[in-house]
């Protein structure tokens, strides 16, 4: 409980510097609402009900996104970690198209897929995969050579050898990748609502700044924030489950 409360001091701290700046007027309202005033949109948004669809559009885009990219890269990340040729064919492809920003291929995206949810769950796909691929890659590669040898002498050998040894200890970077992808597919989903949706947390942010409502705008961005925070904390709690074994061997695991 105390260390719960340690972790609110920095937000709290914030929102305290943050209300007395707007309330001395230090800034104008108009450009930094107080929190206080953000807090009364927001409640008016969540009583009218308005806010809710929005937040279950964007979530099923970016779960879409998120769950496609994770597939298949997963998928792809085992393979080119099990065969040379397979990497000698999509590690230059890989390392082409990783460096160009999404929302340089959003004009390709709504050409393809049209201004409708394809184009987006592909443009939050694009930005889901690489860190998902890369990372199971760098897992397996990663495993000791010592233990491979030591399994091998047990007796391990192909798929045992993978399912028991490679990806059990491939499994804190490939979590590791997908958990980063979950912070990654609400940047790009928001992103993509503000260029062109009309529906969605980043249009209701991007249409409150088109009529200057900042204390809306403000609001839509506490949304997103919480959206965001609520899905790293349900994505720690994956990993703590799926790598319970791991974290009590872990400075991470003695600091819980």
């Amino acid at each position: 409980m105390k260390m719960e409360a340690k972790k609110l001091m920095s937000p709290l701290g914030i929102l305290i510097v943050w209300e007395m700046v707007a309330r001395l007027n230090w800034v104008d309202p108009f450009f930094l609402p107080a929190p206080s005033a953000v807090w009364g949109e927001l409640q008016k948004m969540i009583l009218s009900g308005e806010v809710f669809p929005h937040i279950g559009v964007s979530l099923a885009r970016a779960v879409s996104g998120y769950l496609l990219a994770a597939l298949v890269g997963l998928a792809l990340g085992l393979l080119i970690a099990w065969s040379n040729l397979v990497e000698h064919i999509f590690d230059p492809l890989i390392e082409l198209i990783r460096p160009i920003s999404t929302f340089a291929l959003v004009p390709i995206m709504f050409v393809w897929f049209g201004i409708g949810d394809g184009s987006k769950v592909a443009i939050i796909f694009k930005a889901c995969f690489f860190p998902i691929v890369i990372n199971t890659i760098a897992g397996i590669k990663g495993v000791d050579a010592g233990l491979i040898k030591a399994a091998r002498s047990l007796g391990a050998r192909g798929l045992q050898l993978w399912t028991k040894v490679l990806i059990p200890s491939a499994l804190p970077m490939i979590v590791t990748g997908m958990r980063i992808s979950t912070a990654m597919s609400m940047l790009a989903i928001v992103g993509v609502e503000m260029l062109a949706s009309d529906t969605g947390i980043g249009f209701l942010v991007i249409d409150a700044q088109r009529v200057f409502a900042t204390d809306r705008m403000f609001a839509g961005i506490v949304v997103i924030s919480l959206m965001g925070f609520s899905l790293d904390r349900l994505a720690r709690r994956v990993q703590k489950q799926i790598l319970s074994w791991h974290l009590e061997t872990t400075l991470a695991g003695a600091r819980a």
